[in-house]
């Protein structure tokens, strides 16, 4: 009995071990950002429009734009092609109409049942920016405006009062994958399921995060697939540093079953790839499904996503950072040389 005993101490005790190695791991991957403060607010324009009083819209639209001056101008002078006009009370005039509208109504309605409170949405973006200011400690820690604009414009970056970055977040673009979508225009390819998927609270935070790293990153250095795919998959490797309590089918925008295949899959990827000599291919008519959202990558088995090449990227970047550990964020965005991030890599897929 006495030995018995000691046996289940001694499996409790290894497995004690591999669990504090792996929170040590855990540590070690990502750094301690518990002390560092971001400022920042959420403004919900959207709100603040669907508000305002139809009876007396040009006094109402004086205050909004003193008070938020860049983001209402864009609000009511671009976005919304109905204020399309420079004259403020030819844009009251429009705007009443607007508000009066139905349709209008009944989705802001939608917007304010799912976001009626962005609390968790709010702790979420705290926690990116802790790391966004980690690891770009010069960067704009942008403000935040939730707006309305009927299924135009998803998130973007513009110039806030102060001349400093601000995101604009539509939220009628992220009522969730049960919304009906297809039927607003069933001809529009933005609204295929694919996409639509992930126009959720879910997903909300890291497509907007997204802008701020693409912002740092700027554009691939090449069109070959191979400088593609490598910078892909740094925008990947950054995003999942800057949310790394996030799933990864959350940063890939996948199912879970879809991660799973690709996780399951690397080896067949990579011949894939090599096999149909894709690696340098030039010709985007050839390789655009394997970079961009697609819903599945041509060639493959049919549980195959779209962006495998992206995948592929990401998993390089990572092999790269591994085997340089002195190499920072901007050292990685610095260099541009994708077919030397892969040779540096050693790369070998699973």
């Amino acid at each position: 009995m006495k030995k018995h005993n000691t046996t289940v101490l001694f499996i409790f005790l290894i497995l004690a071990t591999i669990l504090t190695s792996c929170k040590t791991e855990s540590k070690e991957t990502h750094p301690d950002v518990s002390d560092i403060s971001v400022d920042f607010d959420i403004i919900r324009l959207d709100e603040l429009v669907a508000k305002m009083d139809t009876t007396n819209l040009s006094n109402d639209l004086d205050v909004l734009m003193a008070q938020y001056p860049s983001a209402a101008t864009l609000y009511f002078g671009t976005l919304n092609p109905f204020t399309a006009s420079s004259n403020l009370d030819t844009i009251a005039y429009r705007l009443g109409d607007f508000l009066k509208d139905p349709f209008f109504q009944n989705l802001q309605d939608t917007i304010g049942l799912i976001y009626g409170d962005m609390s968790d949405i709010k702790k979420e973006y705290t926690r990116a920016y802790k790391y966004f200011h980690h690891y770009f400690p010069e960067a704009d820690i942008a403000n935040i405006y939730t707006m309305n604009t009927g299924f135009s414009y998803q998130r973007f970056l513009f110039s806030d009062d102060d001349e400093k970055n601000a995101l604009g977040v539509s939220l009628d673009l992220f009522l969730g994958d049960d919304y009906p979508y297809k039927r607003i225009n069933p001809q529009n390819p933005s609204f295929s399921t694919y996409l639509t998927r992930s126009f959720d609270k879910e997903h909300l935070v890291k497509k907007t995060i997204e802008i701020l790293v693409d912002d740092q990153i700027g554009t691939a250095n090449g069109v070959r697939m191979i400088d593609q795919m490598i910078h892909n998959g740094k925008r990947l490797y950054i995003l999942d540093h800057l949310m790394p309590e996030t799933h990864d089918s959350i940063i890939m925008e996948y199912t879970s079953d879809q991660i799973q295949w690709a996780k399951q899959n690397e080896l067949s990827m990579w011949s894939f790839f090599f096999d149909q000599e894709l690696f340098y291919e030039t010709n985007m008519m050839s390789i655009n499904k394997y970079l961009s959202p697609s819903p599945n990558s041509p060639g493959m088995p049919s549980e195959a996503p779209g962006r495998t090449a992206n995948y592929m990227g990401w998993q390089i970047v990572k092999k790269y950072m591994k085997r340089n550990p002195n190499v920072t964020m901007q050292d990685l965005i610095a260099n541009t040389d994708a077919q030397k991030i892969l040779e540096e890599s050693k790369y070998k897929p699973k």
